[in-house]
């Protein structure tokens, strides 16, 4: 879950590199339409989820409301962001994990996500 915006582009690719190296399938609301509504998508997607990364990144209330949604389902949610201000107070007990959105710091960002997938899915 992240902000539909253009400068996530290479966050998105970041954490597609890392569920592939766990050997998980990485994707988002915007690859799929199979229902008419956009938030049937997401309920499905997050509802067949293993584990849901959360981009906290610029506070958005979509990406918030959709963490509630996998915390509800019991998902593993995995939050991350570029500056831990962004982390509402309700999820402040909760680890991230902080990233600078530079070619150093996606790089690390999939290190840090391959490492934390592995460990939830038992590789």
């Amino acid at each position: 879950m992240m902000p539909f915006d253009a400068g996530f582009g290479a966050i998105y690719e970041s954490i597609q590199a890392a569920a592939v190296a766990v050997g998980l399938r990485c994707r988002r609301a915007d690859d799929i339409w199979e229902h008419p509504e956009i938030i049937q998508d997401i309920v499905s997607l997050i509802d067949h989820s293993r584990v849901v990364i959360c981009d906290c990144s610029g506070r958005n209330p979509n990406v918030f409301y959709k963490a509630g949604i996998a915390h509800t389902l019991g998902r593993q949610v995995i939050l991350i962001t570029q500056n831990g201000d962004d982390i509402p107070f309700d999820l402040r007990h909760l680890r991230y994990i902080h990233y600078l959105n530079n070619a150093e710091g996606r790089a690390a960002l999939t290190a840090m996500l391959t490492d934390r997938l592995q460990t939830l899915i038992g590789h």
